[in-house]
């Protein structure tokens, strides 16, 4: 990070990014943080969120941790009832958070899988739009996507799909 110019856009704001311990969500919430937001980050494991908590605050970063597997209701209420009552607010929702349990042919995909691709990769993030009721003009809520929703490969055909969802919810 110390080759990127850090500015200050999102001073005063408050983040929330799903699936946010690692990967690509992790740096998500780490720029936004490092541009001046309080973030919110999320995992499914306890453990994950307190490691990525301390790594975040030990880059000055203000940072509230919570365990939220986000296709469960009440952890993704958890989540955004846990922001709101220690900030106030909310200013930016990223939807990172997805699964990809299967690399089986569409006609082949368990029924199971199916309904657990739905419930993470589709349904959460339109469900994740609960929080818009504590956004204010100017507010975003961004779904993170994938080049498979483009040009899946055949043992990701089903997680390909879920990402073009994201690209209909946005229009």
């Amino acid at each position: 990070m110390d080759k990127l110019k850090i500015g200050r856009r999102f001073e005063g704001k408050v983040a929330i990014v799903t699936a946010s311990t690692q990967g690509i969500g992790f740096s998500i919430a780490q720029r936004l943080g490092l541009e001046g937001a309080s973030v919110v980050i999320s995992s499914r494991r306890q453990r994950n969120v307190d490691e990525a908590v301390e790594r975040l605050k030990a880059q000055g970063i203000e940072v509230l941790g919570l365990a939220c597997h986000v296709s469960n209701a009440q952890q993704r209420k958890n989540l955004i009832d846990q922001t709101v009552q220690k900030h106030g607010k909310i200013d930016v929702v990223v939807s990172n958070a997805a699964v990809n349990p299967s690399v089986d042919a569409i006609l082949r995909t368990k029924e199971s899988t199916l309904d657990k691709l739905w419930e993470t990769n589709v349904k959460t993030a339109i469900l994740l739009q609960a929080a818009s009721r504590h956004l204010s003009k100017g507010s975003s809520i961004v779904f993170i996507s994938s080049i498979s929703a483009f040009q899946p490969p055949a043992g990701m055909a089903m997680y390909g799909l879920h990402r073009i969802t994201y690209q209909k919810v946005r229009q």
